[in-house]
């Protein structure tokens, strides 16, 4: 027996069946029964309640059935566009980074297809990230071990200059293998910082004195008279405080005015707000320069030893607190960061 026939058939019936499942089918066929069921409305009035005999009781009942049809429409169409809803807040939950967030297929019509579709979008990108990092890592775990002979080996070189441009080559490379690792272990959705009561006033005096002992003339401080307690991950806060403070430091001009640092606290808030009074940072560049290897412009990149990683792990710190990193730069006034820290963990 012939099998084409058969096979056409099927195609032939899946096509009506995927036809009368598409939208505008089923808005014809919406709005067609709406016209019928009013229509329906307007004949049954005119033989229960004639016109001519009872015209109050023949209004009251088509404009009954009018209404009840065109709630009827209403509630159908709504039904029809709810999958519209699930992508709104999907595609909204994929851009914020919730990868692993899936739209529900409600249906099998241009919804449910789009649906599945996004669907197999988040699955490829979140395949691609997780690739992505596995390769990071594991590229940063295996240059540890050169970089580690590489430091021995600087030891048997007597020529103090050529020595000392390794050491700061090295020293560079080490510190950018460090902040990879940790901007991933800060990037990972299951991540969940373990918190201490901390007086954060004296964390950041600590930063000063530890990392910035000869910067004390070119860093302004401005701390709470009171203790400012809050339940923080110390270590990351500290790791926040010292990029910010760095990140001002390097485009501060060496005759302007001192970087400002201030920390503010109210309502279970930090407020820790670094303003330098370098060349700033362009409008459109304000959103980017919190992410990875991203540099504004070659006034703020170049030369500077920096590969683009101190903000993007400060924003990394403050997110997985539950806070954010708001920059600004009005013109002619530098660059202004804050660090909006929450005591609470994020919910």
């Amino acid at each position: 027996m012939n099998s084409k026939p058969l096979s056409a058939l099927g195609q032939l019936s899946r096509k009506a069946l995927n036809a009368l499942r598409s939208l505008p089918v089923r808005l014809i066929a919406i709005f067609v029964a709406s016209l019928v069921v009013m229509s329906l409305g307007v004949t049954t009035a005119a033989e229960l309640f004639p016109y001519e005999q009872n015209p109050v009781r023949f209004r009251i009942f088509v404009y009954g059935v009018c209404a009840a049809a065109v709630g009827g429409c209403y509630l159908a169409v709504r039904h029809l566009f709810r999958p519209l809803e699930d992508i709104r807040f999907g595609t909204r939950q994929i851009g914020d980074g919730q990868l692993d967030h899936r739209l529900p297929i409600r249906r099998h019509d241009e919804f449910g297809r789009l649906s599945e579709r996004i669907n197999r979008m988040a699955d490829e990108v979140q395949r691609m990230l997780a690739g992505q990092r596995q390769l990071l890592l594991a590229l940063s775990h295996e240059l540890r071990t050169p970089l580690t002979r590489a430091r021995l080996a600087l030891e048997f070189i007597n020529d103090k200059e050529v020595r000392g441009h390794l050491e700061y080559d090295l020293s560079k490379m080490q510190r950018m293998i460090t902040e990879l690792l940790e901007g991933e272990r800060l990037n990972t959705r299951s991540r969940e910082l373990s918190r201490l009561r901390v007086n954060l006033a004296d964390l950041v005096m600590e930063v000063m004195q530890g990392d910035f002992p000869d910067e004390q003339e070119r860093i302004s401080l401005s701390l709470p008279a009171a203790p400012a307690h809050l339940d923080v991950n110390a270590a990351r806060l500290r790791m926040l405080v010292r990029n910010l403070v760095e990140n001002a430091l390097r485009y501060n001009p060496g005759d302007g005015p001192p970087v400002k640092l201030d920390l503010e606290m109210g309502n279970g808030l930090a407020i820790i707000r670094v303003q330098d009074h370098g060349p700033g940072i362009e409008p459109e560049h304000l959103e980017q320069v919190t992410h990875a290897f991203f540099r504004a412009d070659s006034s703020r990149g170049a030369g500077t030893g920096r590969h683009g990683l101190g903000l993007y792990l400060c924003r990394l710190i403050a997110e997985a607190h539950g806070g954010r990193i708001e920059v600004a730069s009005p013109p002619g006034s530098g660059a202004c960061i804050t660090a909006r820290i929450p005591g609470a963990p994020p919910a």
